[in-house]
């Protein structure tokens, strides 16, 4: 069964960003939904999402070594305007957190990469 929390929406200019939690299975998956003149310019698309999956290790570890103290606050950050999917990456990357990244922008096709370790 997927459950999905919509954790935040920012709209401005015609833009909008949606910021998703979904649960799939034991998988927590990250997903940022962007629409839009922006989307447009940027990817050539009016609408794109992008999705980091992570296990339940990884999500503990991510909490642990980035020193977010309990989920809510990891949530609190991914529904800060401020931060994006990308920004979560970053901090995965640096931390040696793996996840799997999958995205649509490549005409529509999903593209998926595992993140490497350090």
């Amino acid at each position: 069964m997927v459950h999905e929390f919509e954790m935040a929406r920012f709209e401005h200019a015609g833009d909008v960003r949606r910021m998703l939690l979904v649960e799939e299975g034991e998988k927590i998956v990250v997903v940022e939904e962007l629409s839009g003149p922006s989307a447009l310019v940027a990817y050539g698309r009016e609408a794109l999402t992008l999705r980091a999956s992570f296990s339940p290790e990884a999500l503990s570890a991510l909490i642990a070594r980035v020193g977010f103290t309990g989920a809510d606050a990891l949530w609190g950050y991914l529904a800060d305007e401020r931060h994006d999917i990308v920004d979560l990456m970053d901090l995965c990357d640096r931390h040696g957190i793996t996840y799997e990244f999958r995205s649509d922008a490549q005409d529509g096709d999903g593209r998926s990469a595992p993140a490497e370790t350090a």
